[in-house]
């Protein structure tokens, strides 16, 4: 039996695995996190961090957060931005303003530490063909 173009991608590419935890983009996700991920994707300027991190709640504020919004930045739960419609680049963006990293949030959200959640992405990941 002959391989077909995309049968050939997909080898280059690696096995095809079930990601957990994804949350479908949908319009009307988009649509309800728009001013969230508007207020996120802000915390890349200088200026709009220090705000924040002088006074969260006039910030906020200042976005028209509603509660369930502002709850969420309070707690910095990540995942239920994601599930609310935040754009997930958008919470990267506010890293800095929540002092905070992409590995540092994937540990909170695994209830592991940092060097544990890096150990089980490593071990997750051998045999990969990008794995050195």
């Amino acid at each position: 039996m002959m391989n077909t173009k995309s049968q050939d991608i997909q080898k280059k590419l690696g096995p095809r695995i079930t990601l957990k935890g994804l949350c479908p983009l949908t319009t009307e996700r988009a649509e309800r996190g728009y001013r969230l991920t508007k207020f996120l994707t802000s915390m890349r300027s200088v200026k709009q961090r220090t705000f924040f991190l002088n006074n969260e709640e006039s910030c906020m504020d200042r976005f028209g957060l509603n509660d369930q919004e502002k709850e969420m930045v309070r707690n910095r739960a990540f995942t239920k931005m994601m599930e609310y419609g935040a754009c997930t680049v958008a919470i990267g963006k506010a890293n800095g303003a929540f002092k905070t990293s992409l590995m540092e949030r994937g540990a909170s959200e695994l209830g592991m530490t940092v060097d544990e959640f890096v150990r089980i992405r490593k071990e997750a990941n051998k045999g990969y063909i990008w794995q050195s």
